[in-house]
């Protein structure tokens, strides 16, 4: 990912030979879509492509698609050549979030401590269960699970890069 942009969506290829691609939000606020003048494409391995601006966007309510008409991109095989390619847009222009919320990207690699401020390790990945969150916490004994709630986690610092937690007794043993 370039650095300062975030993925809000994914090309997945062609929508029939006029040159409209489906376009994969991955976003929690997929509405944005309806608002953008243009989407700024990066290749797969991040790398800037260009900057096309939308000539229309329809929503696919079945597939949960976009189906979007790029100016430039007249035919099947320009849409397919953007097959891969990620949406991205500046950090800046993310949605604001409720209070106690955070973006994974600001979760992931904070320093984990306990009560008493005794290193656990990183959050090097977070899983979706449903239910909550689990961190990934990887440090002296490997990968280990937490569970992100309330009674676990109990302070976030993103400008200090800290997670102050409780680890439910029995949870590392």
């Amino acid at each position: 990912m370039s650095a300062g942009k975030i993925t809000v969506g994914r090309i997945l290829g062609a929508h029939g030979i006029r040159g409209e691609v489906r376009l994969l939000p991955l976003t929690d606020f997929p509405d944005r879509f309806r608002t953008m003048k243009s989407l700024c494409l990066h290749r797969p391995d991040g790398a800037f492509l260009k900057e096309f601006p939308l000539k229309a966007l329809r929503f696919h309510e079945a597939k949960g698609t976009f189906l979007v008409s790029l100016e430039g991109v007249t035919d099947r095989d320009g849409a397919e050549a953007l097959k891969g390619c990620l949406v991205q847009i500046d950090a800046a222009e993310r949605h604001p979030l409720p209070e106690g919320s955070f973006w994974i990207d600001d979760i992931l690699g904070l320093a984990v401590v306990d009560e008493e401020g005794s290193p656990l390790g990183r959050i090097v990945e977070i899983l979706p269960t449903g239910s909550n969150d689990v961190y990934l916490v990887e440090g002296e004994g490997g990968r280990r699970p937490l569970p992100a709630i309330a009674d676990v986690v109990l302070s976030v610092d993103i400008e200090g890069r800290t997670m102050v937690v409780r680890v439910p007794e029995g949870l590392w043993d």
